[in-house]
């Protein structure tokens, strides 16, 4: 297996609950979003958000099994485990670290305001639609404006991760800036 092999992440794809939308995307970036056909338009408000925030819960497991078996592969190519070692017991450190992890809370909206993703922990997923964006929106722009809120979830979850990583993790961040990014925590608390 070449080198590239190993880093190549596998697709990722799920569908809604009801088989109608379906999201995959190679790399975690260029999420594609697509309805069977006609389904977009039976939908109303409430039904199309609670599809699509069980959509968002799918997508994540699906990239949580893409990242188990990217690291299968890494460690496959490195060494053979006939019977693999129960993992190391986690810091106490790592277990707060973990456990802040868990309760992040990202959200993102579309550009004309009529879509908001909102996540916490990235397990649990909320889509909100304006009040007759179905109707307003036609499938392909609903699909663009989606795919902006998304987008714009995923960078304000890394920003948040990115700060609790300054806190829990020695990374040689100054004091001062942890103690600002600290008070983003709990800012992040409060909005939940």
């Amino acid at each position: 297996m070449s080198e590239p092999d190993l880093d190549r992440r596998p697709p990722i794809s799920a569908s809604s609950p009801d088989g109608a939308i379906w999201a995959d995307t190679t790399d975690g970036t260029d999420l594609r979003i697509s309805f069977s056909y006609a389904a977009y338009g039976r939908y109303t408000d409430d039904t199309l958000a609670h599809q699509l925030s069980r959509l968002g819960q799918a997508m994540w497991v699906a990239f949580q099994r893409s990242q188990d078996e990217l690291h299968e592969r890494r460690s496959a190519a490195f060494r053979v485990v006939v019977n693999p070692p129960a993992g190391p017991e986690q810091t106490p450190g790592q277990a707060a670290y973990t456990r802040a992890l868990n309760e992040v809370v990202a959200s993102g909206g579309s550009p004309d305001g009529s879509i908001t993703v909102r996540t916490t922990g990235a397990l649990s997923w909320t889509v909100q639609l304006a009040e007759g964006t179905v109707t307003r929106l036609g499938e392909s722009t609903f699909v663009s404006q989606l795919t902006a809120a998304v987008q714009a979830m995923l960078a304000d979850r890394e920003r948040k991760i990115a700060a609790l990583k300054a806190e829990f993790l020695d990374l040689g961040v100054p004091k001062r800036w942890t103690a600002l990014l600290h008070q983003l925590r709990e800012q992040n608390r409060a909005e939940r």
